[in-house]
């Protein structure tokens, strides 16, 4: 009786802690039901269409949340930087996922790779950075980091972005944003090689680069404050929170996948033009990383969302670019990765605000407000080219 008992015991103990995992399983769900094309009918704005997709982002918005909890975990356990990598790399990997099967369908779209990193940079690199400034710096003059883990950050992805992003346009190989052969070789091997070094750098002999020891600063009432590392509590062994975290990410990207026709129909109903729908999009697929980073700086560790938002920001371009170059040499799909002209300004201008503001360790309100411009433009930019 007592080995019944216990086993019992064990087993709804095992229960209980699933219960905080239903809102996955119920996104899995919904992600299994878009991918048979069951479902409402996304080809008309009707209440049914607006109940489905309001369904979709608290599906993605729950899931974010989770892994976020999950990604925390990991961080309680294995230390910075390690539980960063996990939450960014796993969250990049899936989204690369994604894009690559979207240029393999039919359709064969040869911009999303370039559209999609060029929404996540723009996001991460504005708006979140913004509201993780602002939310730092709530309660004191300034937020304050290592200005080693921003400034080595920011120097590979001002390299790659350049590259990748912004040299395909002026070079006189072919016309347009696409690279020849040869420089499409260099381009993909460099990133993969480029990032790997950078993950070896950041997991080694310069792992003190991307940790914060704690410092006096000033708060508003002129009150020395101390910048700690607050405990975060744990969830269950590591393995359990890597296996829960991926399925959290896996669910998050095929929800938000699904989810772009009905937004784009909403949208188109609203007479807003459809590139405003992938990037809303892009911050659904973000959301993960963008909860974890906010928490972290609503916590006052803001090294832990600098190494979060600027992580995610260079495995975007180290991921990403080798991904869909492979695919262009397995299938003769070759991606437009050059942006147009008035994109590249505003993409420079956002590098660089983002190394002159993030690369001397503090951080102030006026910085994030002029991170939210930047975005802020680059949405009013997207209405003007669409005619809006």
């Amino acid at each position: 009786m007592q080995t019944v008992s216990h086993d019992f015991g064990q087993s709804r103990s095992a229960l209980v802690r699933l219960l905080p995992e239903i809102p996955v399983f119920v996104a899995l769900g919904a992600g299994a039901l878009i991918l048979l094309h069951i479902g409402p009918d996304g080809s008309s704005a009707t209440w049914r269409g607006v109940l489905w997709t309001l369904f979709l982002v608290g599906c993605v918005l729950a899931c974010a949340m989770r892994a976020m909890t999950h990604a925390d975990s990991l961080a309680e356990h294995f230390g910075e930087p390690y539980g960063t990598i996990i939450l960014t790399v796993s969250a990049i990997t899936i989204e690369v996922a994604a894009v690559c099967a979207i240029m393999l369908g039919p359709s064969g779209n040869a911009t999303v790779a370039r559209d999609t990193m060029f929404a996540v940079l723009m996001i991460i690199l504005n708006l979140l950075v913004g509201i993780i400034i602002l939310v730092g710096v709530r309660k004191r003059a300034e937020a304050v980091f290592n200005l080693q883990s921003a400034g080595s950050y920011l120097a590979m992805i001002i390299a790659l972005a350049t590259i990748t992003m912004v040299l395909p346009r002026f070079t006189n190989s072919k016309v347009g944003g696409w690279m020849s052969n040869p420089m499409e070789i260099f381009v993909g091997l460099s990133s993969l090689l480029i990032y790997g070094v950078f993950l070896k750098m950041q997991t080694s002999k310069h792992r003190e680069f991307f940790e914060y020891r704690g410092e006096r600063v000033a708060t508003h009432a002129g009150i020395a404050g101390e910048v700690g590392h607050p405990s975060v509590p744990t969830t269950g062994g590591p393995t359990r929170s890597i296996v829960l975290l991926v399925i959290s990410l896996v669910a998050v990207v095929l929800v938000a996948e699904g989810l772009a026709p009905h937004i784009n129909l909403l949208l188109e109903a609203a007479l807003i033009p459809e590139p405003i729908g992938g990037v809303f999009i892009a911050a659904l697929v973000l959301a993960p990383e963008g909860f974890s980073a906010i928490r972290a700086a609503r916590n006052d560790d803001m090294q832990r969302s600098i190494n979060v938002l600027l992580g995610s920001a260079l495995a975007t371009i180290g991921l990403t670019v080798p991904a869909v170059l492979a695919i262009r040499w397995l299938t003769g799909k070759s991606p437009e990765l050059g942006l147009e002209p008035p994109y590249i300004v505003l993409f420079v201008a956002t590098l660089f605000l983002a190394s002159f503001n993030l690369t001397r360790g503090r951080v102030n309100a006026i910085q994030g407000f002029v991170h939210l411009l930047l975005f802020l433009t680059w949405i009013i930019v997207i209405l003007d080219e669409s005619g809006h």
